[in-house]
């Protein structure tokens, strides 16, 4: 059995690790939230992230930063807090992995989505897959009983906005190069958080501002290594890790929550990432949203 190791080196490690980082980042915000409030949480990982990348933007230089689509990074940005904003509140009500599935449902709604932006066509096998993936999602939310919660909607509206912003990026992409695009995500997640702590600021612990410091890290290292994975091999071979992180989210939630998925939400599990996986190895997303190398990709 023949193994590449170009693609263990630049591809398997960056894009474990970076599974790894952002399963921590979001059990990490399990943690402060208990304390803070969500948009709190999405200011401060928004502010250190900033902290953390500005050293990285000196050696290019500031005109580097300059761009033409400057219309697309405020757009994008609001589109991206959005959905952090989302995915954090969904961490801090409802179950780790939950939150983290739904959030990783965005390649069901970006396939979707084809119909109605991109005028393309979705055969009936496509279709047969994304009604398996939504009824996962169905399993999860558990509509009609006491644990459909607005928590896990907002979970869901996560997914939304990830898929929203993979298009924009992928639309940037062809003009944006990636340190460019993550340092005015950074600018503008911290610029429209930041204003929202006028109303919603609350005294922060040592502690919880400890937590939060990791948190940023590991979002921040999580991204770059998955940015580097995607930028070195086809997006095929990378996506998948999203649903790593899903997993790991699964065993924190399980050890330091008592989070025990009941079987409806293991049946959704398997049925959401199953049509996921699909989609992805077959690539059945749409053209215009196929992540290919150098676009990188968000899961805050």
């Amino acid at each position: 059995m023949h193994i590449d190791k170009r693609y263990i080196i630049h591809g398997f490690l960056p894009a474990f690790f970076s599974a790894c980082f952002f399963a921590v980042m979001a059990a990490c915000i399990k943690v402060a939230s208990s304390e803070l409030p969500t948009i709190q949480l999405v200011f401060l990982r928004s502010f250190i992230g900033l902290i953390i990348i500005i050293p990285f933007i000196l050696p290019y230089g500031i005109s580097s930063m300059k761009t033409s689509i400057f219309h697309m990074h405020v757009f994008r940005g609001l589109i991206s807090i959005s959905a952090m904003t989302c995915l954090y509140f969904a961490i801090s009500n409802i179950g780790l992995s939950e939150a983290t599935l739904l959030n990783a449902a965005s390649p069901l709604f970006i396939a979707l989505f084809a119909v109605p932006i991109l005028n393309e066509r979705i055969n009936m096998r496509i279709f047969f897959i994304l009604i398996i993936g939504f009824i996962g999602v169905i399993f999860i939310l558990k509509p009609g009983t006491s644990m459909f919660t607005f928590a896990a909607i907002i979970g869901l509206c996560s997914g939304f906005f990830i898929a929203c912003a993979k298009i924009l990026i992928r639309y940037m992409a062809r003009t944006e190069p990636v340190i460019r695009t993550v340092f005015y995500f950074s600018i503008f997640s911290t610029f429209y958080s930041g204003i929202a702590m006028f109303w919603f600021w609350q005294p922060i612990t040592i502690f919880d501002l400890s937590i939060m410091v990791i948190a940023g890290i590991c979002a921040t290292f999580g991204q770059t290594l998955l940015t580097y994975a995607f930028t070195n091999n086809e997006a095929s071979t990378v996506s998948p890790f999203t649903y790593v992180t899903v997993l790991i989210a699964m065993l924190f939630g399980w050890f330091g929550w008592g989070e025990i998925p009941d079987i409806g939400s293991g049946i959704g599990t398997i049925l959401i990432i199953g049509s996921c996986l699909f989609l992805i190895f077959q690539d059945k997303l749409p053209s215009a949203w196929k992540m290919k190398k150098g676009s990188g990709q968000n899961n805050y």
